[in-house]
């Protein structure tokens, strides 16, 4: 059953979340007994045949639950790769360590990041993955691009706001967010698997910041929803602590 969207974001249809699961087939049928006329003096049972039947179910049960152990380890394995000492451009060091191990994604990402100059400022992205372990299973990444002093602030804002909007992978919720910078905007992306995408859009005066969050959590056997909560809160310390030091 669909749960209501978190409080706060706009309503709108949802598919179902998480990964569907099928029902297991039902047990094995046993035959029914047959009519006739029972002979005279009934044969004596044979062992083998028995012995037989239990070596198989026990093939099988062991064989099924070798298989569910197998799902399960892989499901569950760290996400991680390990600890990265790339150098990232000066502007990822506003995040701080413990906003990233909030987020799971404390593993700098140098093919990610970058800084570039443009016509009216500048530019910088800043990348981040999971590390081995330390972040734990599932899959977390993390991304944050700054643009400083753009031709209209205003203007590049509400384009990444639409632009987050447009996007086709799932259906876009949208939220205004308080507390950060002059305006912020949230867009949840809500989709029919277990993969969450959030992107959170800040400006503060002549700066745009834009955080993209996206992962999913480890179930049982298969890959399970992120709670939006959290989620959204460790999205917010990224944007928080990058805008408070523009």
């Amino acid at each position: 059953m669909n749960q209501a969207p978190p409080h706060g974001w706009q309503q709108q249809p949802l598919p179902p979340q998480g990964w569907q699961q099928q029902q297991p087939p039902g047990g094995w049928q046993q035959p029914q007994p047959g009519y006739g006329y029972p002979p005279q003096q009934p044969p004596k049972k044979a062992k083998a045949p028995i012995i037989i039947a239990m070596i198989v179910v026990a093939l099988v049960v062991l064989g099924g639950g070798g298989t569910a152990l197998i799902i399960y380890l892989n499901n569950n394995k760290d996400g991680g790769s390990p600890k990265r000492n790339d150098a990232l451009p000066a502007l990822c060091g506003n995040i701080s360590e413990t906003a990233l191990a909030k987020a799971r994604t404390t593993n700098p990402n140098k093919l990610g990041s970058s800084e570039r100059d443009l016509s009216t400022g500048k530019s910088a992205s800043c990348s981040w993955h999971q590390t081995k372990g330390v972040d734990g299973t599932g899959l977390r990444n993390s991304s944050v691009y700054v643009t400083t002093g753009p031709e209209d602030a205003s203007q590049e804002y509400q384009q990444q706001v639409q632009q987050a909007m447009a996007n086709t992978q799932g259906t876009p919720q949208q939220k205004p967010l308080d507390g950060l910078g002059d305006e912020a905007t949230a867009v949840l992306m809500e989709s029919k698997s277990a993969f969450m995408d959030l992107t959170i859009i800040v400006r503060k005066g002549d700066n745009v910041v834009e955080v993209s969050y996206i992962g999913w959590d480890a179930g049982i056997f298969s890959p399970k929803r992120p709670d939006v909560a959290d989620f959204e809160a460790a999205a917010k310390g990224l944007a928080g602590e990058m805008v408070a030091k523009l």
